[in-house]
């Protein structure tokens, strides 16, 4: 799965009005409140989103390695530079001079100092890399969202 990055255009305030309501993902209820149709607080979409606008970079994704925990080609990410990876986390990183994203994968001695790192594909048509002394890699940063259009407007 590879990734284009790009740089943040603005970081001016995006205010939207939240639904009131809990967005249920299975079967009926009552109807809601029609006082839910004017909420009163608004959400700064950027401000959930980007805690840092200087270290933090949108991707583009390309790619069918992750389509297993529902990451696909054309999705969006949001990768943070400069915060440490914890294991699963997805995370950017630079493998052989190329961009991926794939799930961070270190195993760890009973001293905790680094034993392996696997870069992880969560699809059985793709490999995973082991990453070595002899690798050329770098850790570029650590995926804190992704984003699918589901209808285009």
């Amino acid at each position: 799965m590879k990734i284009e990055v790009y740089k943040l255009e603005s970081i001016r305030p995006i205010v939207l009005m939240p639904v009131r309501e809990k967005l249920l993902a299975g079967g009926y209820t009552a109807f809601p409140s029609a006082a839910l149709d004017f909420p009163d607080d608004g959400i700064d979409f950027l401000r959930l989103l980007v805690k840092d606008p200087i270290t933090t970079f949108p991707g583009r994704i390309s790619g069918e390695s992750l389509k297993d925990i529902g990451i696909l080609t054309d999705d969006w990410c949001l990768i943070q530079k400069g915060i440490e990876a914890r294991p699963n986390d997805l995370v950017a990183a630079i493998i052989e001079g190329q961009f991926f994203i794939k799930r961070y994968k270190p195993r760890y001695r009973p001293n905790n100092t680094l034993r392996e790192l696997k870069l992880q594909s969560a699809n059985p048509d793709f490999s995973d890399f082991d990453i070595t002394d002899q690798t050329e890699f770098q850790l570029w940063g650590v995926v804190t969202w992704t984003f699918r259009n589901w209808r285009k407007l």
